[in-house]
């Protein structure tokens, strides 16, 4: 995905020098203002050069101007109709602008041109779940697996997804698959607890969920999964704990406070433990 535009390289890098934040901002503005310039030249002199539209709607989204990038990658997909790149970034574009279905469609078409891109399948199957399209999103997450039988992402949010379905054993293979190409993901430690937990395995569950908050310590709804997997297991002291915490990273989660009460009710019904 990386366009190897190096003037936009260095607007990255110079964050990291010294010197005022405000005057290092009001730099980046000005490079990125007049990179925007210089890719207008360009297509000015060749306008049918599409790596050109597509590195000036990168300008566009880097300025912040996501109905300028939308148009230059718009153009960029009818002049390169066998690539996949603009179709992904247009996709990008309407999500900040929180148009869903319009990004929806971008990242279809990004898999249909490039249909061996793995990460193309992958956010198309993101997206489709959070429309609660769960069944093509499967199929978009088997698409990205097959193209890239390592890609930890792929196979997670596959787990992820059969889980939604109610396929806890394929979900727990799925993770453990994830987790085996890259252990340090958080996200998937917390899944594999999630589906261990509706085996009712709470002892397998309390290890992925403990391994989710070591690796992610602002990782809120693990903490909040082990509260309820402590609960379970009568542990109340060590799950309001947890509760606790994940209020203190979420403190406006109304849900996370309901259920802390609900943990020191049952507590002082116990006799504390």
């Amino acid at each position: 995905m990386k366009t190897g535009n190096l003037a936009l390289l260095a607007i990255v890098s110079s964050l990291a020098l010294s010197g005022p934040a405000l005057a290092a901002s009001d730099q980046d503005k000005e490079d990125i203002q007049n990179t925007i310039i210089r890719y207008q030249a360009a297509i000015g002199i060749n306008p049918k050069n599409p790596d050109t539209h597509l590195k000036l709607g990168d300008a566009y989204m880097m300025s912040g101007n996501t109905t300028a990038a939308i148009k230059e990658y718009t153009t960029t997909m009818e002049l390169a109709p066998g690539e996949g790149e603009a179709a992904f970034k247009l996709g990008r574009a309407y999500m900040l602008q929180k148009n869903i279905d319009k990004a929806l469609t971008a990242y279809a078409e990004a898999s249909k041109r490039e249909p061996n891109n793995a990460e193309y399948h992958i956010r198309l199957g993101q997206l489709l779940c959070r429309k609660q399209r769960d069944d093509e999103a499967i199929e978009h997450f088997r698409q990205a697996v097959k193209a890239q039988a390592n890609n930890a992402v792929a196979h997670r949010e596959l787990g992820a997804a059969l889980g939604l379905k109610g396929d806890m054993n394929a979900q727990i293979q799925e993770e453990q698959k994830a987790i085996e190409i890259n252990p340090k993901d958080a996200d998937a430690h917390y899944y594999l607890g999630y589906a261990y937990l509706n085996q009712e395995k709470l002892t397998e569950a309390e290890k992925e969920l403990q391994k989710a908050v070591e690796l992610d310590p602002r990782y809120a709804m693990a903490y909040h999964m082990l509260a309820v997997v402590k609960a379970a297991q009568n542990n109340f002291d060590s799950a309001i704990k947890d509760e606790e915490q994940a209020i203190a990273l979420e403190p406006a989660n109304q849900g996370f406070k309901n259920s802390l009460k609900k943990l020191q009710s049952n507590r002082a019904g116990k006799g504390g433990k």
